[in-house]
């Protein structure tokens, strides 16, 4: 093949899951004995859902998580840029198999499940995935093969919802706990780190304290993967990592099913759920897509054709932004543990007393919303290494707040144009799409979604006209 053509090709991995828990595999540029050599091994403590209802998990849904961690494992183990770091600008996209042996194969076979589960990885991760399942021939996990003498499932009605430990999950926590005070709740983390994993407990804790529903449960599961041997080249890291929501949708919803729910909620505010793109090279999952309220869609289908019964994962913030649920009067109670919360992109941040960087768009978009709540005092910038909403910051960590002030005013534009849905769609097509998904499975009109998201977007549109960091952004452009 030229050498003209290499560019334009798209990286390629294999990989196969071991009964023994390892991941084998890599680039299949390599030769075999290359990239086979640096076996790593992934770990899930399931467990965790299994003890907290005093029931064992059954072999599907362990299936599941196996074939969760799987994906997950694959799209971080394979960098976009393929085997030539220095070639910035190769394929977004790429081509990975994935050998995975499951319980019942019989189920994972069925066209219909292997179409909406490459459907929904393909919407998340923008790639090609060619995936084939094998009968599992060793014994399982402990959360398969432990006994209870008692189950210990929460009383109905039950909510279960993710729980990160940001912003969005500590007010979608509260909110739905002041709203339901005769539920049951279950959270559900997926664990990485154990700074995270402190900072969930403590907000849990006050969470439950203030508002004293009859049964709450935080389910922490951790995981992850432990290198062996030397890696081999080209067996880098991929930072984007959009395989994360599956996991984490498919813990959310093994816990649900496991504690006799059928639905699964995930708290986040509609603007960082639909994630428009900030600028012009941020195309399809360029932009995450974790909760995005296709994304949420397509995980219910899978889900369903998986089960053979209806399973929903809902969104009940999808029309509203970061600060109208900071605004909430369930959220103003719990104030006080705002600062529990965490929502950098990098955390925690490696430097002393200050877990979150301030600049990135992430804590942007934190501090947008407490502003706009009025709760900054119980945010204060000490706990950043970038305070730019008091206005200190170097140029350097200027990048994020330029580019969303720049999409800002995109939005701002607009919205103010003659035709307001029009304009947007043409800019965001995006839009157009969510609003025909949400539409159809949501038994609204069409005008009704479009209605609600131009709402969304003015509000937010009205949370920037005020924000101090874009009034040190306009001093800067000044100077």
């Amino acid at each position: 093949m030229p050498q003209a053509s290499l560019p334009f090709l798209l990286a390629e991995y294999s990989y196969e899951l071991t009964d023994a828990g390892l991941i084998r595999g890599g680039a299949v540029a390599l030769p075999s004995e290359a990239s086979w050599r640096a076996s790593k091994e992934y770990y899930i403590n399931d467990e965790r859902i299994a003890d907290s209802f005093g029931k064992t998990l059954s072999p599907l849904s362990s299936d599941w998580v196996d074939v969760a961690l799987a994906t997950y494992l694959a799209d971080r183990l394979s960098p976009r840029v393929g085997l030539n770091p220095s070639r910035k600008f190769r394929n977004w996209r790429r081509v990975i198999h994935l050998k995975i042996p499951v319980r019942r194969p019989d189920v994972w076979k069925r066209p219909e499940v292997k179409n909406a589960l490459t459907n929904l990885l393909s919407f998340l991760t923008d790639d090609f995935w060619r995936i084939s399942f094998v009968n599992r021939r060793s014994m399982g996990r402990q959360a398969e093969n432990n006994q209870y003498l008692f189950s210990n499932k929460p009383r109905k009605p039950i909510h279960v919802a993710l729980f990160s430990g940001g912003l969005d999950s500590f007010c979608g926590a509260a909110i739905e706990m002041a709203q339901s005070p005769r539920a049951s709740f279950v959270f559900v983390s997926a664990v990485s780190n154990s700074t995270q994993r402190f900072a969930q407990r403590g907000q849990m804790k006050a969470i439950t304290r203030e508002f004293k529903p009859k049964d709450v449960r935080h389910v922490a599961i951790p995981f992850g993967v432990r290198w062996h041997g030397k890696k081999a080249r080209g067996a880098g890291e991929e930072p984007s990592q959009r395989g994360r929501g599956f996991l984490f949708l498919t813990l959310g919803a093994v816990t649900a099913i496991a504690c006799g729910a059928s639905e699964l909620s995930v708290y986040e505010n509609g603007i960082g759920a639909i994630n428009l793109p900030y600028d012009a090279s941020q195309l399809s999952a360029a932009s995450t897509k974790a909760v995005h309220p296709v994304a949420l869609l397509k995980m219910s289908d899978f889900i369903t054709a998986l089960r053979g019964r209806k399973f929903s994962v809902r969104s009940p913030f999808v029309y509203r932004t970061k600060g109208d649920m900071c605004n909430e009067p369930a959220v103003q109670r719990v104030s006080d543990y705002l600062r529990l919360t965490f929502s950098c992109d990098g955390f925690p941040v490696q430097v002393k007393n200050k877990p979150q960087c301030g600049s990135c768009a992430s804590c942007l978009l934190r501090r947008l919303s407490l502003h706009a709540a009025d709760l900054m005092k119980f945010d204060p910038g000490s706990g950043y290494m970038a305070d730019l909403v008091a206005g200190k910051a170097s140029d350097r960590r200027l990048r994020y707040l330029r580019v969303m002030d720049w999409q800002y005013q995109k939005i701002k534009r607009l919205l103010n144009s003659e035709s307001p849905w029009v304009s947007l769609t043409i800019e965001f097509p995006d839009l157009k799409g969510i609003s025909a998904e949400l539409s159809k499975r949501g038994h609204v009109t069409e005008s009704d979604v479009q209605h609600s998201i131009l709402g969304l977007y003015s509000r937010y549109v009205e949370e920037w006209d005020g924000f101090p960091a874009r009034e040190f952004l306009i001093r800067k452009r000044a100077a």
